[in-house]
């Protein structure tokens, strides 16, 4: 992006509202100019924003147009949660539960993760599963979100119960189960659950 882009792209931005200057944003990131999608993010973030303020957390946490930048990533999506972004708050229980610059942290992550499935966020759903199943070893709150997931969709999810199912982690072993879930997951495009019907069933 040149000076002079940014020079035009100041110029309506500046009587746009925050969510049209977002939708700028969009716009440029879509096309793969990160600079410009940065520009838009920033004024709509500076006005408190949240969907802008979610948007450049994950930029940064990407490295899209330029190096992955944790902080700065988890300063964004902090701002964004505490308006209540479900978004915001899924990504930052994933950078707990990672250490992706912070210490890992678990209680934190279910924390966040919690904050977005409250507001029905599928995704921090299936999250707080894994974090229950493969770090915490508790499986029956693990299957508990597990079958929250499946039930807006999320094929991973749909994986992990075939698994708990399958190897009879905290539920009795049930190949029959596992099968189902296997096929459900491979039904909306899940190749390695497909791989596994293949080689096993």
């Amino acid at each position: 992006m040149t000076a002079l882009t940014l020079l035009f792209a100041a110029l309506p931005a500046a009587a746009a509202t925050p969510e049209e200057i977002t939708e700028q944003g969009l716009s440029a990131q879509r096309n793969g100019d990160y600079d410009l999608a940065k520009f838009y993010y920033e004024q709509a973030a500076e006005q408190g924003y949240d969907e802008a303020q979610n948007n450049l957390g994950y930029m940064y946490q990407q490295g899209l147009g330029g190096k992955t930048d944790y902080a700065r990533a988890k300063f964004y999506y902090e701002q964004a949660a505490a308006q209540g972004n479900a978004n915001a708050q899924n990504y930052l229980g994933f950078i707990y539960e990672n250490g992706l610059g912070v210490k890992t942290d678990y209680a934190r992550a279910k924390s966040y993760y919690e904050q977005a499935a409250a507001q029905g966020f599928a995704v921090a759903k299936y999250n707080l599963g894994v974090v229950y199943f493969q770090k915490l070893g508790d499986y029956a709150r693990a299957k508990s979100y597990f079958e929250q997931a499946v039930a807006q969709g999320v094929a991973e999810a749909q994986d992990n119960l075939a698994i708990m199912y399958y190897q009879g982690l905290g539920v009795k072993q049930d190949y029959a189960r596992a099968k189902s879930y296997f096929e459900q997951a491979a039904a909306q495009g899940d190749e390695e659950a497909a791989e596994v019907l293949r080689e096993y069933f």
